[in-house]
């Protein structure tokens, strides 16, 4: 027995798409929300690092 959820999400709304998937899956698993928050934190705060990086780094070359 294998527990598959298939999602379609409409790229034009992601956050609200993407937002209503982690609340499906935080429902699946009432007993781990916390743990898979803290993973997703990490997640997001290890991208939004990136971008931010990307985008020091762009703006600094514009100066120059």
């Amino acid at each position: 027995m294998t527990h598959i959820l298939q999602v379609e999400l409409d790229l034009n709304n992601p956050v609200e798409e993407l937002t209503q998937v982690i609340t499906s899956v935080l429902s699946s698993h009432p007993q781990n929300q916390k743990e898979i928050l803290t993973a997703l934190d990490l997640e997001i705060g290890n991208a939004l690092a990136t971008v931010e990086i990307k985008e020091q780094k762009e703006n600094s070359e514009a100066i120059e």
